[in-house]
């Protein structure tokens, strides 16, 4: 690889949030039965006429400002012809000549800015389901709104691709243009990637990747092909233009066909639909619903919070987790213990929900509270999952859950001194241990005393009596 540079550029397809189709009034629903959001419009029919979706404008508008993309202020469809079996009318409704957005970027933690060529509108095709020895067809998807975002060449690994689309998902989901789900198809990826001689202005040729379904796909694909090419240069052998599939299962990619050029497409302007015509408060409208992007959102918190890299990151990585964790901060101001309790307990509880952050119904100021209870000794660890297990999906008043269900821990040293000594006592083997050098041996009269206390002992006080009874 040495004699060698990487060349990557993204194409990425994004669907956006919207309720209803870019050309009909079907519903974009994931979780409907197969076929039954479908309409003559998205089937195809012959003579039916496509209405184009305001929404989708206007989030389309919202990306391609959010990636500092010039907005072109007239726009038109095209008709890009090509026969796949989930396609029903031979042809997809897109825009080429004339796309929405052009010349943005989007700059990556590392301080590198990747060029963004074009951002443009475009209608989905459907969904095959392959049985054993059959295929079926869903029209579902058909015509739900696509976003394709396609980058320059300006990625240089594997790892740069991935951290590319980290931050191009994070701003998409900010922005609420698009839920982002590589699961359910809402974001879908395709790479270019060739290599070229060192140091060389001219760029090699190129493949592309297909069937890559998570981010960490797209990075194993794209270092396997790295190799692949390699391999096949220093051979003497030449790299041709063609599509790739990526075998997750075997780590491989296989040929899937020669690579079609644009005029194989046949675009023409497409008859049913008129240009359309961006004005300036459509433009100036979207502006209001972009805020703080999550790059800026990164570099704000290291500096205002302090909090390390690692936990930073985690944080910003959901918009929901991000705003949560600036107003629990505002409620009590200390923003590592906030952070230890949300990465911790929280998302322990989160992630056991199939909703996930949709099902917290625990307000950020409730949550502040269990985060300040369990600072002042108020409520053990054990306490505070209990408090969290009970409230994070109802909300229900905190003081009135730790009442109810006995979880005020003791940190009085009188009455707690007293299970110490109990503790001591009946261990004099432990004690021998602690007394002959053996330190963690206190940890087992700690857990005595909380068994005694049935759990509501405050075990860093525990810890400090005792330790202090055994130097006597």
């Amino acid at each position: 690889m040495q004699e060698f540079d990487t060349v990557i550029g993204l194409e990425v397809h994004v669907q956006l949030n919207t309720e209803s189709k870019i050309f009909c009034s079907c519903s974009t629903r994931f979780d409907n039965p197969a076929n039954s959001n479908i309409c003559p419009v998205c089937c195809g029919y012959p003579g039916v006429l496509p209405v184009f979706n305001k929404k989708a404008l206007e989030l389309a508008i919202r990306v391609a400002l959010a990636l500092g993309c010039k907005i072109n202020k007239q726009i038109y469809f095209e008709r890009k012809n090509y026969f796949y079996p989930d396609l029903p009318k031979n042809y997809q409704i897109s825009q080429y000549k004339m796309p929405l957005g052009e010349k943005g970027s989007l700059k990556l933690p590392s301080g590198e800015t990747i060029g963004i060529t074009r951002v443009h509108l475009e209608e989905d095709a459907g969904k095959l389901i392959h049985k054993e020895n059959y295929s079926l067809v869903d029209l579902n998807r058909t015509g739900t709104p696509l976003l394709e975002i396609v980058s320059e060449p300006d990625m240089v690994s594997p790892e740069e691709a991935f951290d590319y689309l980290t931050y191009l998902k994070l701003t998409l989901q900010y922005i609420n243009a698009s839920e982002c789900n590589m699961e359910r198809g809402s974001l879908r990826c395709d790479a270019n990637i060739s290599l070229k001689e060192k140091g060389a202005a001219k760029l090699g040729t190129k493949v592309e990747l297909k069937n890559m379904n998570t981010f960490r796909g797209v990075r194993d694909a794209l270092s396997h092909e790295e190799k692949r090419q390699a391999k096949v240069l220093v051979s003497g052998e030449k790299i041709f233009q063609e599509t790739r599939l990526w075998d997750a299962k075997h780590q491989i990619t296989e040929v899937m066909r020669t690579k079609e050029e644009a005029h194989d497409y046949r675009y023409f302007p497409e008859p049913d639909l008129l240009d359309f015509v961006v004005t300036d408060s459509a433009v100036n409208n979207e502006k209001k619903y972009i805020g703080e992007l999550p790059l800026d959102k990164r570099e704000r918190f290291l500096k205002e919070y302090k909090l390390p890299v690692t936990e930073t990151d985690v944080i910003i990585s959901e918009r929901f987790l991000s705003s949560f964790f600036e107003e629990a901060c505002k409620e009590f101001n200390e923003p590592k213990k906030i952070c230890n309790l949300l990465l911790g307990p929280f998302l322990e509880q989160v992630n056991t929900f199939e909703e996930k952050f949709k099902a917290v119904k625990i307000s950020a100021v409730n949550f502040a509270k269990i985060a300040r209870y369990f600072s002042e000794g108020k409520i053990n660890n054990l306490g505070v999952k209990k408090v969290l297990s009970l409230c994070i999906v109802t909300n229900s008043n905190v003081d009135e859950i730790i009442a109810k269900e006995g979880l005020l821990q003791v940190s009085g040293k009188e009455e707690l001194d007293k299970f110490a000594k109990e503790a001591i006592a009946e261990n004099p083997k432990v004690v021998k241990e602690y007394l002959g050098g053996k330190v963690q041996a206190i940890m087992f009269l700690v857990g005595t005393v909380m068994k005694k206390t049935k759990g509501k002992a405050n075990p860093r006080v525990v810890k400090e009596l005792l330790e202090k009874a055994l130097k006597k």
